[in-house]
């Protein structure tokens, strides 16, 4: 069970540089307290996104990045550190005092350096322009409107009305934000040589992940719909501004992409599930430390997310399995009796085995949703805990939960070791090769040319050129 997340991102934007605007012209005292903010942040960052990504050449080579960079951004040489992160999700973000962090996972999608660039500039002007910041005094500000508001309607729901107010203030302002910030960020990348239409062409690539991942999860993604809480611009927003700022900047020549030092640089990089969090491969999931694995039902998209992988069906329903801890003492019916679903109906509840081991379940309905709950013993005091929740009661419901729950074991540690974790090859086009045949190299079984297309920035249809290096996803 991983932190995973599949991301906004590049995502941000910067107000503008001007005298008018609290940003980078703020002085010394904001400079210490945005040190302190980001000083004391840091940890917490690293914590939730699996610790730095332990790769001394691939973290020298983004350092080297965001040194060139630096030169012709608004804090300077020595006003950024960046981390890259041992996370599979496609996200970069900023804290205040210059701290920028890029995943792993937005490195195996970006295809050269002038991407990367475009990420990493764009956060060095949410830092120069102090977003997060000026973020919060928005809230702060909408909020008290929010209150008048709440106070003057004086009516049922007044309270969510102010609410719904402030949200939506703050998100109308974050849009912005993250529109300046393509918009500085292009600027400073093509100041330093790089090829800022780069900002555009991986802002695609996003998209197209965002949207093959909603597909493999059974769920919809529309890139052009924005509600008025939505904190980013639409996607075909981004894009097009991003390259209208491209070529009001484009440096004579076009700008460096180097794309080969790129992929040379990430050769090997862990993709995916970090192993000591277990792997998903299809529907099965396996942990090697625990020595536990179980499969989900069929059609279920699933999703290694944070302290749990979760289960997606085409009809709605989700299936979460994690850990809780329950004392030994206590037997798993006394304690689905105690706590089966706070707030819900508990419609039965019963006590068994799942192959061998202590095992407690239930049904309950709470709100509109109904759930099926199954607690199996672990050793010592760890529980195992299957949840399937739905809006939309099926007659399969039943048989798919079990099924699922049935599968749950322990393993010996020659099958938990015998799942190598994924990493990013390059491999060379030859003659004769074709989008399909290079796909088919991948270790998935499923939507392997969707998957290469997307990770390679490659449209459908188009040729490969012999001698082209691309991306793979392989165990060896």
């Amino acid at each position: 069970m991983a932190a995973v997340v599949c991301a906004g991102l590049l995502v941000s934007a910067c107000a503008s540089l001007d005298v008018n605007n609290p940003g980078f012209l703020a002085g010394a005292d904001a400079d210490r307290r945005d040190a302190r903010i980001g000083a004391r942040e840091n940890p917490r960052v690293l914590a939730a996104f699996g610790g730095p990504y332990a790769s001394g050449d691939l973290n020298s080579y983004v350092q080297s990045v965001t040194g060139r960079l630096a030169e012709k951004a608004a804090s300077g040489p020595n006003g950024y550190k960046v981390t890259l992160l041992n996370s599979p999700s496609i996200n970069a973000f900023s804290l205040p005092g210059g701290y920028i962090y890029v995943t792993r996972g937005l490195l195996a999608l970006a295809n050269n350096e002038a991407e990367l660039a475009a990420v990493i500039a764009h956060e060095m002007a949410h830092i120069d322009s102090r977003h997060g910041l000026q973020r919060q005094r928005q809230a702060v500000s909408a909020t008290a409107v929010g209150k008048v508001i709440a106070d003057m309607s004086r009516g049922p729901g007044s309270g969510d009305e102010g609410a719904d107010f402030a949200r939506s203030q703050v998100a109308q302002f974050s849009r912005q934000q993250e529109l300046e910030a393509d918009a500085v960020g292009i600027r400073i990348m093509a100041k330093a040589g790089y090829d800022p239409r780069a900002a555009a062409q991986f802002l695609t690539s996003l998209d197209r992940q965002n949207a093959l991942h909603s597909r493999m999860m059974n769920r919809s993604y529309d890139p052009s719909r924005v509600d008025l809480t939505a904190s980013h611009p639409t996607t075909p927003q981004r894009i097009a501004a991003a390259e209208s700022d491209a070529r009001t900047v484009l440096p004579e020549g076009g700008g460096e992409r180097n794309e080969q030092r790129y992929l040379s640089a990430i050769e090997g990089i862990l993709y995916g599930d970090d192993p000591s969090e277990g792997y998903v491969r299809d529907r099965t999931f396996l942990h090697p430390r625990l020595g536990i694995t179980f499969t989900m039902p069929d059609s279920y998209g699933v999703q290694n997310a944070p302290n749990a992988v979760v289960g997606f069906a085409p009809d709605g329903a989700i299936m979460r399995f994690d850990g809780i801890e329950v004392p030994a003492r206590r037997t798993l019916l006394d304690h689905l009796k105690r706590n089966a679903v706070s707030g819900g109906t508990v419609q039965s509840i019963s006590g068994g085995e799942v192959n061998g081991r202590e095992a407690a379940f239930a049904v309950a309905n709470a709100d509109s949703w109904q759930f099926r709950i199954a607690l199996i013993r672990g050793r010592n005091n760890e529980v195992y805990r299957f949840i399937h929740a739905t809006q939309k009661p099926a007659p399969n419901d039943e048989a798919d939960f079990a099924n699922a729950v049935n599968t749950f074991r322990y393993v010996d540690q020659n099958t938990a070791s015998s799942v190598s974790p994924l990493r990013v090859r390059i491999a060379q086009v030859r003659p004769g090769d074709t989008a399909v045949t290079i796909a088919n190299r991948m270790s998935y079984s499923d939507m392997r040319l969707e998957r290469f297309l997307t990770l390679n920035g490659i449209q459908p249809g188009q040729s490969l050129r012999p001698g082209e290096k691309v991306k793979v996803i392989a165990e060896r």
